[in-house]
């Protein structure tokens, strides 16, 4: 007599754990904010990533220094979006760029202004908020070449240029843009403009604590992802968004 071998009903295999990241931001109009649309367009983009490579995303808001602070100390995974310095390398990963943007001098529209270097700025006042690093401008400023007067933040730094008390305010340039169409009238608009000179192009970058184990291992999935998604027609679509203030409000 023939025995039939019955075979073992197949098992649905379990759904994989799901998994999330815990990443620190602030407040930097229109690239991060509680605020605004997916929590701003850097945030956006680096959510995407991450979404691609199977990882969801919670944002945490925080001021930048204790941001800063908490992934050196490994408190939290990471960090939106940061420039590289040597120091910030000893405690943290750095990612592929999330965004490249331009550093320019914005200035009154009836204040012609067209520098080709530092020194044709010598002798005229600027602002930068507090707590930013003088950048390029340091040398100049702090051998009295060029004066510098500390604002409370980017608005207050436009508000001084409106009411004639800085010559130029230098700042990221699309940050700039987004802060005139959220905060300014049209004719405040109108009366500011940048020159177009680009002193410096700065890149943005996911920022994950090195005094955490999993960090690598995001970093290598995040990057994967990113290259993904900003060779997508989504990521496309997002920019033109960006670029039309989809981003502001």
């Amino acid at each position: 007599m023939c025995c039939a071998v019955l075979a073992a009903p197949r098992l649905a295999a379990a759904p994989p754990p799901t998994r999330e990241v815990v990443l620190a931001s602030g407040e930097w109009p229109p690239y991060l904010s509680a605020k605004l649309p997916q929590q701003g367009y850097a945030s956006h983009i680096v959510s995407e990533a991450f979404r691609l490579a199977g990882i969801s995303v919670r944002y945490r808001h925080f001021p930048w220094a204790r941001a800063e602070a908490m992934v050196r100390s490994g408190e939290i995974a990471g960090s939106v979006v940061w420039s590289i310095t040597p120091e910030r390398e000893r405690f943290a990963l750095f990612s592929l760029p999330v965004v490249v943007d331009e550093e320019v001098a914005f200035h009154l529209a009836k204040r012609p202004l067209s520098p080709a270097a530092l020194p044709d700025l010598y002798g005229l006042r600027m602002a930068t908020p507090n707590g930013s690093k003088l950048g390029v401008w340091g040398e100049a400023v702090r051998a009295g070449h060029i004066r510098n007067d500390s604002t409370q933040d980017i608005e207050s730094g436009m508000r001084q240029l409106l009411a004639e008390r800085i010559d130029f305010f230098p700042l990221v340039k699309s940050v700039g843009q987004s802060l005139l169409r959220r905060r300014f009238t049209p004719e405040q608009r109108a009366a500011i403009v940048y020159a177009p000179k680009v002193w410096e192009r700065n890149e943005y970058r996911l920022m994950l604590s090195r005094a955490q184990p999993q960090s690598q291992w995001l970093l290598d999935r995040f990057n994967e992802g990113l290259v993904r998604f900003k060779n997508s027609a989504q990521y496309r679509r997002m920019e033109r968004d960006f670029e039309d203030g989809a981003y502001d409000q």
